[in-house]
């Protein structure tokens, strides 16, 4: 006979399994609609806008050697790679200004003594000194895919008078042996397909800084990074949630435009660097944050209450709503999969989906709780 309780937690249940397959079907598939190709002629960009490629680095003198070059030698036909030094006593300023020898539009910008943790100080610095309007931000530890990164990117700009201000790109991590990386890159795709998604309905919510563009003017328009001036992270996904809108946002999804980097090489690593993004989660907008949280929750209640729910009276309608959410999402997992260029990851999906769950559950508040306010980037 059913218990007040096991109706209640099953109600529970199937509350959050139609919750999660609403935001397969109506939001998460709108990121496997096709690829955003730039609209090209002649060999030219759709967009053809100055750009200035604003890196922030410290102590990234093997990383530059191994990806500046790349992009150095975009095919676009006018830009400049802005490199904010920020106080690093490694052999960077020496790497750079061997660079310099052979680019003409490289500039170097030393940021000076580090007062603070984080790079909102120096990026700041480098923002201002940029001598284009549109920004286009990566990372020293970043490649892009080939030498029309910048080219696709800059599809999303559109004309001077266009509403668009902030392009949002890709940047996912390479395949590698382990299950941390295949942990990261589950939890990448998840991220970008999240935020991609949201974009495309009209809610768009963050970016991530290795391929991300904006006007200068939203910097300015937003106060730059005054409201989370005492993060150490937030750079990239706080001041688009600040300043993206419906109509100013746009997305670039064509995997010429994706730049890569290599996984945290270990846990302690990939826990340093969660505990500076889950800070910056904090601080989203309350509409924001609200989405989020019900994904989350959802996702946890699905897969927390399965289990007790399995060896009840309700055990084999809880197993087929199981069912029916995988094989809602299943599909449309693999469409972005194909999109995103990492296929291989459909065979973990229902096992990594599940420790979706115990990651927010378990981990996220863990590392809310346990972390310091101010984490150093580097």
């Amino acid at each position: 006979m059913c218990t007040f309780l096991a109706v209640f937690l099953f109600g529970l249940f199937v509350a959050a399994t139609l919750v999660q397959i609403a935001f397969w079907q109506l939001v998460f598939a709108r990121c496997s609609l096709g690829i955003e190709r730039s609209k090209m002629s002649d060999g030219k960009c759709s967009s053809g806008e100055p750009v200035s490629v604003l890196l922030c680095v410290r102590n990234e003198a093997d990383n530059l050697r191994r990806n500046l070059p790349v992009i150095l030698e975009q095919q676009y036909p006018a830009f400049e790679v802005l490199v904010i030094d920020d106080d690093s006593t490694d052999g960077t300023a020496a790497a750079l200004r061997q660079f310099q020898k052979t680019y003409a539009h490289l500039r170097v910008l030393h940021a000076g003594p580090k007062t603070r943790p984080g790079k909102k100080a120096a990026l700041e610095q480098g923002i201002r000194a940029a001598r284009f309007e549109w920004l286009a931000f990566t990372d020293a530890d970043c490649r892009p895919a080939g030498s029309h990164w910048l080219r696709q990117l800059s599809a999303g700009f559109g004309t001077p008078s266009a509403a668009v201000e902030i392009v949002l790109g890709y940047g996912p991590y390479r395949q590698a042996p382990g299950a941390l990386n295949r942990w990261i890159r589950f939890e990448t795709v998840q991220t970008a397909m999240q935020y991609f998604s949201f974009a495309r309905i009209g809610l768009p919510y963050m970016g991530v800084g290795r391929n991300l563009a904006w006007r200068r003017q939203v910097f300015e328009r937003v106060g730059g990074f005054d409201a989370h001036a005492s993060l150490a992270s937030g750079d990239d996904d706080l001041l688009v949630n600040a300043a993206a809108r419906r109509h100013n946002t746009a997305v670039c999804l064509d995997p010429a435009a994706f730049v890569y980097s290599e996984g945290e090489p270990g846990w302690r690593q990939w826990w340093r660097q969660k505990q500076r993004h889950l800070q910056a989660g904090r601080q989203y907008r309350p509409e924001h944050q609200a989405l989020l949280g019900l994904l989350a929750l959802t996702q946890v209640l699905h897969y927390f209450l399965l289990i007790p729910l399995a060896s009840s009276d309700f055990g084999i309608i809880s197993v087929v709503l199981y069912a029916i959410r995988m094989a809602s999402a299943f599909p449309i997992y693999w469409k972005v999969l194909r999109q995103f260029r990492d296929e291989q990851l459909l065979i973990w999906f229902p096992l990594l989906d599940a420790l979706l769950a115990f990651y927010y559950a378990v981990f996220v508040p863990l590392v809310l709780i346990r972390s310091n306010y101010l984490i150093s980037w580097k």
